[in-house]
């Protein structure tokens, strides 16, 4: 979300996230011998960039709680199930941005904000990069993001099979932002 030198203007703009070149993936330890990994699906999600500032950029982002896909149909079918995302009662996962600050270099940023999975708030950090900028063949400015992070997921009351399943939930995104011309 940092923007570069390219962009001409020092106000905000506003930049919309495509969900079919962006992925949110996961990786959870289960019985502490090898890595689960998944993905969910964006759903849709807007960037304000603000190139005088970056403390006024912002990001929120809607998941789709029963996109959940781990490769294995019963597994998938139980993770969208009331003990874990009771994807029927709370469809949406959402973040929203409370603070951007600048990171340890040009291309990163920290970026606090509030994620809601099912009827729980928390606070999560991403370390965000800025990967790229580039313009469309239509003429729109197109930016990618990387993004890490690590959650406990019994912190948003997804608590069930303790003993099998890791606490720690590793997350990697990846965006891709369109700004029209």
């Amino acid at each position: 979300m940092k923007p570069r030198e390219q962009i001409t203007t020092d106000a905000p703009t506003l930049w919309a996230i495509d969900p079919t070149h962006s992925t949110v993936e996961f990786a959870i330890k289960k019985l502490f011998l090898f890595t689960v990994k998944g993905s969910i699906t964006i759903v849709e999600g807007s960037l304000v960039l603000d190139p005088a500032d970056v403390r006024r950029s912002s990001a929120t982002v809607v998941l789709q709680s029963a996109s959940i896909d781990t490769g294995n149909r019963g597994r998938d079918d139980q993770l969208r199930a009331a003990k874990f995302l009771d994807a029927d009662r709370y469809p949406e996962i959402r973040f929203k941005t409370t603070k951007v600050e600048p990171g340890t270099d040009r291309d990163t940023l920290r970026v606090t904000g509030s994620l809601t999975v099912k009827d729980t708030t928390r606070d999560v950090v991403l370390d965000v990069s800025e990967i790229d900028r580039s313009r469309s063949p239509s003429g729109e400015e197109v930016a990618y993001y990387s993004a890490l992070t690590a959650i406990d997921r019994l912190d948003f009351h997804v608590d069930a099979l303790r003993l099998l399943i890791g606490r720690q939930l590793k997350i990697m995104i990846n965006v891709q932002a369109t700004r029209p011309t």
